[in-house]
């Protein structure tokens, strides 16, 4: 039992390596392109993800179980993974907005201006002050453990979904 979960771990760190480095590479070849904020490219992101756990708990059910996963043995394969590529994403988005690219952080604001005046979800007196929390926010060093725990809901919800196409029962009458 204990080898299991060692080699859960490991798997684990593989794929979230493997997935985190990859969605830094894209980050970059987006910022190089100016594309950084562009919704139809960001989704590719999820793809790159959906891909990275489906095809890491495909292998650790391949040669780690002997062909057969649980959904749930998935599902938690899922979810490690994604706290791993988070760590690795939301480093990199921090330090490159920190100190790579401040400016940025104006541009990202500028697009939540835009959306929060478009929603009106915030009261007129309350806008600026909202809009400063928000940049404040954007570098603060306790950001990084809230961004890596919705990186990790977002793999939660996309390891709902890998897992059900993961999950191969043991055949009994082997």
């Amino acid at each position: 039992m204990e080898d299991h979960k060692n080699r859960l771990m490991k798997q684990a760190m593989t794929y979230g390596a493997i997935i985190g480095i990859a969605l830094v590479v894209y980050s970059v070849l987006l910022y190089i392109t100016g594309m950084t904020f562009s919704k139809g490219l960001g989704f590719i992101q999820y793809i790159i993800l959906f891909g990275g756990i489906y095809m890491g708990a495909k292998s650790y059910r391949d040669t780690v179980l002997g062909g057969a996963i649980s959904y749930g043995q998935a599902l938690w394969l899922g979810i490690v993974i994604s706290v791993f590529v988070g760590i690795i994403t939301v480093f990199f988005n921090f330090i490159m907005m920190r100190y790579i690219d401040p400016e940025l952080i104006d541009k990202y604001m500028a697009i939540m201006e835009e959306q929060f005046e478009n929603s009106r979800f915030i009261p007129e007196g309350q806008f600026d002050e909202a809009m400063e929390r928000s940049r404040e926010a954007m570098t603060a060093v306790w950001s990084l453990p809230i961004g890596v725990l919705s990186f990790t809901f977002f793999g939660f919800l996309i390891s709902l979904i890998t897992s059900a196409f993961v999950k191969k029962e043991a055949n009994p009458f082997a």
